[in-house]
């Protein structure tokens, strides 16, 4: 070996070690600094979508949007079944009852809801980076179509490297803490609430992670929101440019309101006419939430059942290895 090529070798290797030590040092310090954020079970699919820490905060938006997180981008892409929509959508469908109905039949779904309120232009901006390709959508409207951003939405769709330094960061500290919080329990204090989501099928697991279950009642009579009809307007515009993008027959698109607000579902209701779609709603009678306005686990399974049942007419015209009655 020359001269040249050995220094040249020296350089090489001083910059990969200068690399990885830049990385190691950072992966620590995100640990120490987000080391009381829950874990999920060893060997999960579950990854951490959220954990209330100033330093790791929001990440579902960026892991999806870049697909870094295992399968979540060709889950999007190949599902059949796409449901999309806000927080209290996750809180919605995410349910045993959900994932027994499409598994028993073989059905691909992917839950592409998001907290921070998001609204539809991220969504579609998911969309279309995977070349998704749904036989059925459904969209829950309350509202949905609009064109505000939330800010972790803004930041993932910038791109800008110091968010996709934090993303690569909070990616390899889940891989660290997981395996520390396993080996070494009694040192993970696991007192920050998070949200964790499924790879396979972006449902939530936030229930006890994130809030404690519990019963409050949905109040049928409260004040009603009122909906201006410039804003119902702009839903129109904004959901007929949404279908145009996705590309798919109205009759496979199915927009139904929040379980929790009749407004929303008057609302659905009146939008699923302008555009042509399908529309589902269901009864709101007992239902229970956690806060006033996301459904508890037992409400989310019992209006998530009614709901994929109530969604059989639909499976069967738009999937077409979909034959026979689906019998709830």
């Amino acid at each position: 070996m020359t001269e040249k090529r050995r220094w040249r070798a020296y350089v090489a290797i001083f910059v990969a070690m200068a690399f990885v030590s830049a990385v190691a040092t950072s992966v620590a310090i995100m640990t120490f600094e987000n080391f009381a954020c829950r874990t999920q079970p060893h060997g999960s699919d579950d990854f951490l979508a959220y954990c209330r820490s100033s330093r790791y905060g929001d990440y579902e938006h960026g892991a999806l949007y870049y697909g870094v997180e295992p399968a979540v981008r060709d889950r999007i892409r190949n599902a059949q079944v796409l449901i999309l929509g806000d927080s209290q959508t996750q809180a919605s469908f995410s349910s045993k009852a959900v994932r027994a109905y499409f598994g028993k039949f073989g059905i691909r779904f992917f839950l592409l809801g998001f907290g921070y309120a998001e609204r539809s232009t991220f969504s579609l901006a998911i969309l279309k980076r995977w070349k998704a390709s749904p036989k059925v959508l459904v969209i829950m409207v309350d509202p949905f179509f609009s064109d505000n951003l939330s800010e972790p939405a803004q930041e993932a769709l910038e791109g800008r490297p110091a968010f996709l330094w934090r993303l690569a960061l909070k990616f390899l500290f889940q891989r660290v803490h997981r395996v520390l919080c396993f080996s070494a329990p009694l040192v993970c204090s696991e007192s920050e609430p998070v949200i964790l989501r499924s790879a396979r099928d972006g449902q939530w697991n936030w229930i006890g992670p994130y809030i404690a279950e519990r019963v409050v009642p949905v109040d049928e009579k409260a004040q009603k929101w009122t909906i201006k009809p410039e804003e119902f307007e702009r839903a129109r515009d904004l959901g007929e440019m949404f279908l145009r993008e996705v590309g798919l027959n109205r009759r496979c698109v199915v927009l139904t309101g929040t379980p929790i607000e009749s407004t929303w579902s008057e609302f659905a209701q009146k939008l699923a006419a302008a555009l042509q779609t399908n529309s589902i709603f269901l009864s709101i009678e007992g239902l229970s939430t956690v806060d006033g306005g996301h459904l508890n686990l037992q409400s989310a399974e019992r209006w998530s059942r009614e709901f994929v049942e109530a969604l059989t007419p639909i499976l069967q015209t738009c999937i077409p290895a979909v034959s026979g009655p689906l019998p709830p």
